[in-house]
């Protein structure tokens, strides 16, 4: 279509829009349409016809708008929702879409960015349970991204590459994220995938130390392995930044004792990540 729609047309769709993004009311313990909060003109609009008066027309709109966004971004993140139950994950969804009105065809973005708007508003008196739960939803987005994620070509470098290695840039695969986790959050994100109740999840104990993951999309499937305090630094560094500054940069942190080891443990973190299809090619 070249032409743009009649006005009345746009006009109607706007308010129907603003009718059915409509916050439903929680003070009851339960979602309800809030009717009175309705475009009049919607109303009257609404109002023809025997079954049901305007709001209560309406109202199915609304209600089934948000229970079906509810739904995407529970499916999205399915270790965040458990762990804060469906209740209160719903007023975080609601508070997100509020905020970022959706757009486009594709109703799997409504969660883009979540991860980030939970990290910024999310208010919990103990620090150790709010870092757990930026971490799950983290894992989560990390899941969703590299599921998300175009088909690409794995870096493969050849002997024509070699001398300008050191001063490129690795580019990273859009289908790999990097994730630390606290406590066992991954483990039990594996188990919620098989348990369909909808009853909320106590968080697992801390671990006696933080761990790093890789998560990374293959052609066998989706890929889940542990990494090396170290070496998830070097990656990390590499993401930002030329080879031979990545590695300057690892080891100015590393202690005397660390640097004796690092070139021999370098070239193998290296390797391993070029044989996993972390990158796409150099720049």
């Amino acid at each position: 279509m070249t032409r743009e729609g009649p006005a009345w047309l746009s006009d109607f769709q706007a308010r129907f829009g603003d009718v059915i993004r409509t916050p439903l009311d929680r003070s009851t313990g339960t979602l309800v349409a809030a009717t009175a909060a309705y475009d009049a003109r919607m109303l009257d609009d609404a109002r023809k016809g025997p079954a049901a008066n305007g709001a209560d027309r309406l109202a199915v709109y609304n209600r089934q708008y948000w229970f079906r966004l509810f739904g995407v971004l529970q499916g999205a993140f399915p270790l965040t929702s458990r762990l804060v139950g469906f209740w209160a994950f719903n007023e975080h969804a609601a508070r997100h879409l509020l905020s970022r009105r959706p757009r486009g065809w594709d109703i799997d973005r409504v969660a883009d960015g979540f991860e980030a708007f939970l990290e910024a508003t999310l208010d919990h008196e103990r620090p150790s349970e709010r870092l757990a739960l930026v971490e799950a939803a983290r894992i989560d987005a990390a899941w969703r991204d590299v599921f998300r994620a175009p088909p690409t070509s794995p870096f493969r470098p050849s002997a024509a590459d070699a001398p300008r290695l050191l001063d490129a840039r690795l580019t990273p695969s859009p289908a790999w994220r990097m994730v630390m986790e606290h406590r066992p959050l991954l483990d039990l994100r594996k188990e919620l995938l098989h348990d369909a109740s909808e009853s909320i999840v106590e968080l697992p104990p801390l671990l006696p130390r933080a761990r790093w993951w890789s998560i990374v999309r293959r052609d066998d499937g989706i890929l889940q392995t542990p990494v090396e305090p170290r070496e998830a630094e070097l990656l990390g560094y590499l993401g930002e930044t030329s080879v031979r500054e990545a590695l300057a940069r690892l080891e100015r942190a590393c202690s005397p004792e660390e640097r004796a080891l690092l070139p021999a443990r370098a070239r193998a973190w290296l390797a391993r990540s070029v044989e996993a299809d972390f990158w796409t090619g150099l720049r």
